[in-house]
């Protein structure tokens, strides 16, 4: 589904991403793990379409969208929920919904439909409709952010720290999500410093360590893996 060959981007002198390549197939999990600073959100960033190449080529399925707009790969199916949630905050909960499903603003009843499924995946978003989405703990802001990229209805949809800052109770709610996404066969490409659960839902995993890939495996491989455990996981 998702081809990255040899993408380099770099913040002036800074090559935050230096030669990667990996691929997602349709319907898996991938993780890319690794410490503060690796440059996961860069990587997830250029996949998106929000930072230019400085060498490389992106294909979605087959089809070269390396200069392809944001916007454009959105509509294509590759949607993004932010690092930080980056909710709209003088808006409220349905009107941040409203706006991940824009492409289809003229099919009112399918965007009642796309509604529904989020307010039942998450029924706080439901609780606090119409509250001013600024207004909402971290754990709900995380909850709106993945739903209003959901009201897109991807086919792809890229996860940047969705457990960042987020209690132990409110990280298994999400991470509980992201199992029933997989299992209704969404694709998902995952940027998670928390390596433990990143591990345990992916199929296949990426280690990224100052802009280099030094490691991949399945989700177990990496998870069994010493040299991962002693680097992200802990002793235990």
């Amino acid at each position: 589904m998702l081809q990255i060959d040899s993408i380099e981007i770099s913040y002036g002198a800074i090559h935050a991403i230096q030669g990667v390549s990996f691929s997602v197939e349709q319907g898996e999990v991938v993780a890319i793990i690794g410490a503060n600073g690796a440059g996961k959100s860069t990587l997830l960033k250029g996949v998106a379409g929000l930072e230019p190449l400085q060498q490389g080529s992106i294909l979605w399925k087959g089809q070269d969208i390396t200069n392809v707009a944001s916007h454009e790969r959105l509509r294509l199916g590759i949607a993004l929920a932010p690092e930080g949630r980056g909710v709209f905050p003088d808006q409220s909960v349905r009107d941040n919904l409203l706006l991940g499903a824009y492409a289809f603003r003229n099919d009112k009843e399918r965007v009642a439909d796309l509604l529904e499924q989020e307010f039942k995946r998450f029924p706080r978003l439901r609780e606090r409709s119409e509250q001013m989405a600024g207004t909402l703990s971290g754990g709900e802001q995380q909850m709106l952010a993945i739903s209003r990229a959901l009201m897109s209805q991807p086919q792809l949809l890229l996860l940047d720290e969705p457990s960042l800052g987020l209690a132990p109770l409110i990280m298994r709610e999400i991470f509980q999500s992201i199992n029933s996404l997989r299992d209704a066969g969404l694709t998902i490409l995952l940027v998670e410093q928390m390596a433990n659960q990143a591990l345990r839902v992916a199929d296949r995993a990426y280690v990224l360590e100052t802009g280099n890939i030094i490691l991949e495996g399945t989700g177990n491989e990496l998870l069994n893996n010493q040299a991962v455990r002693a680097a992200y996981l802990g002793s235990h």
